[in-house]
């Protein structure tokens, strides 16, 4: 795979999403998200990577979070995703997040506010990122959980890396192997840009590491809640032992016609079912910041915009509490 300076380096050149391909199974067509570190990449590892939470202080939840809506979500569900040119002060001025991840197992840009730290919730998106990941779990302070690869079935615009089941089972075995034994550490499992091809059961079967992960993972993109619900409850289906993170979720379709309204309810509709599944840990809202280029999946989805302004969508991401009312 790619040499980390090499991602590193077409992260400054190419922006963090575009429009993606309809997926090759007929029952979804869910945008693929660019896994590119953000644009700034001074990447820096927060001071204490040790709580429930993300990153940070011991303290999984905030008094922000509390005060904006979360205190009716489940610990933790409430979260966001950014993509590139974000920078850690975005999570704070959002405020009702509890958790947040970015496409890198280290916080872009500059020193994060304590909030910000503590929020963070490292990735190993690409196979480069294994020698670091190993490092961030035999450190100190290890993350308390850490998200694997990264759509790793589908390249953006032949860009970004891709790895066949048994290419990505090699390439994490290091990192099973550093995990073994250590209770610190918990391993989010692999997400597919098609939550229902074989690559899962295919990877699963070459690693022989299922039992290593304690929680399963999915993104989805559909222009309505009841789609995104109906695959959620499929996917849940064929792997149902283990919790799951959405990861990354919008209403997202071949057009942009969602109103801030109608992302707004979709938003609310998700966290509702989420709540109430007895299944869902976590839910990513995509995106926390503004994306360049008319991506047609976040269209009206982002919480801040290319300036860090609010859009008209964060005060009802503020207001979600996880209630169908």
């Amino acid at each position: 795979m790619y040499p980390l300076t090499n991602i590193l380096l077409f992260a400054l050149t190419v922006s963090a999403r575009c429009t993606r391909r309809e997926a090759s199974n007929a029952q979804q067509q869910s945008p693929e998200k660019l896994a590119l570190l953000p644009a700034n990449n001074n990447l820096t590892t927060p001071p204490s990577l040790n709580n429930e939470g993300g990153a940070g202080s011991p303290t999984p939840t905030t008094t922000a979070s509390n005060s904006s809506g979360a205190v009716g979500c489940p610990p933790l569900m409430k979260a966001v995703a950014f993509n590139g040119g974000m920078n850690a002060g975005m999570f704070d001025t959002i405020a009702a997040a509890q958790d947040w991840l970015t496409f890198s197992p280290s916080i872009p840009g500059p020193p994060a506010s304590p909030h910000a730290a503590a929020g963070f919730v490292p990735m190993m998106a690409f196979a480069s990122d294994v020698p670091t990941a190993i490092n961030l779990i035999n450190s100190p302070n290890p993350p308390a959980w850490l998200l694997t690869f990264n759509e790793p079935d589908y390249s953006y615009m032949g860009s970004t890396p891709t790895m066949s089941p048994s290419e990505a089972a090699s390439a994490i075995a290091p990192l099973i192997s550093a995990a073994a034994g250590k209770q610190t550490t918990k391993l989010v499992a692999p997400v597919t840009a098609d939550p229902m091809n074989p690559w899962l059961d295919q990877f699963y079967a070459a690693c022989n590491c299922k039992a290593f992960f304690s929680a399963y993972n999915i993104h989805q993109y559909h222009p309505t809640s009841a789609e995104v619900i109906d695959n959620i409850n499929s996917f849940r289906a064929k792997f149902s032992d283990k919790p799951l993170w959405v990861t990354e979720v919008a209403p997202g379709g071949s057009g942009c016609t969602t109103s801030w309204d109608e992302a707004g309810q979709f938003m609310k509709e998700i966290y509702a079912f989420a709540k109430g599944s007895g299944f869902i840990d976590r839910v990513f809202w995509n995106t926390g910041n503004e994306i360049g280029g008319g991506d047609q999946n976040v269209c009206n989805s982002y919480l801040l915009d290319t300036s860090g302004n609010p859009s008209p969508l964060l005060p009802m991401y503020q207001a979600i509490d996880c209630s169908s009312s």
